[in-house]
């Protein structure tokens, strides 16, 4: 029985000459639609060597593990590397998103700064990006440092609970009410039961 013949065609080659000294043999012979026996025969008759395994392959290999679902900043972050460097490395590999792999990036990359966003109003500190997070900056800070302070915090929003041991910052009390906020005694366990009962 005669041996099938490998059909090398000048752009296999090419990309032989380009990949084989830097990614892994069973790549190699994905991306050329090969097995690994002719891939490492063709490449040992072209004189072609494994580079040694250099900082240039580890950042090669990161980015092809995560980049269907990390921006080129998040990868360049990680590796230490700038954004654009990620992207070159990414281009170099021929790598590319799909439209539906660019939206959830991008998606999950908004919502990410909005959390943040919102925890640095919380927080009283300054904006990063110019996105409007909350409609009512004083109001959010104001309730979040009302209840550092020990108010409890109703289920709905506008309602702030103050206990018979608080002590009660009147003049705060004065700006919440102006922002729309109600102080109300915190309700007992009889009251709660009454309630649940009528």
């Amino acid at each position: 029985m005669r041996k099938k013949r490998t059909n090398w065609t000048e752009q296999k080659i090419a990309v032989l000459i380009q990949l084989y000294p830097i990614e892994t043999t069973p790549r190699t012979a994905e991306i050329l639609g090969m097995c690994e026996r002719a891939v490492k025969e063709k490449a040992r008759c072209l004189g072609l060597k494994k580079a040694v395994k250099n900082r240039w392959m580890e950042h090669a290999d990161y980015v092809r593990n995560h980049f269907a679902h990390r921006s080129y900043a998040e990868i360049g972050k990680e590796l230490g590397i700038s954004r654009e460097y990620a992207r070159r490395i990414a281009v170099r590999m021929g790598l590319k998103r799909t439209a539906l792999e660019d939206f959830k990036v991008l998606s999950r990359i908004h919502s990410d700064i909005m959390r943040r966003e919102r925890r640095r109003v919380i927080f009283g500190l300054s904006p990063i990006t110019r996105i409007k997070v909350v409609s009512n900056r004083a109001r959010v800070r104001l309730r979040s440092w009302l209840k550092s302070k020990g108010y409890i915090a109703g289920e709905e929003y506008g309602i702030l609970y103050y206990t018979d041991d608080l002590h009660r910052i009147q003049e705060s009390e004065l700006r919440g009410a102006k922002l729309g906020f109600r102080f109300l005694p915190y309700p007992s366990e009889e009251t709660i039961v009454l309630s649940n009962i009528l």
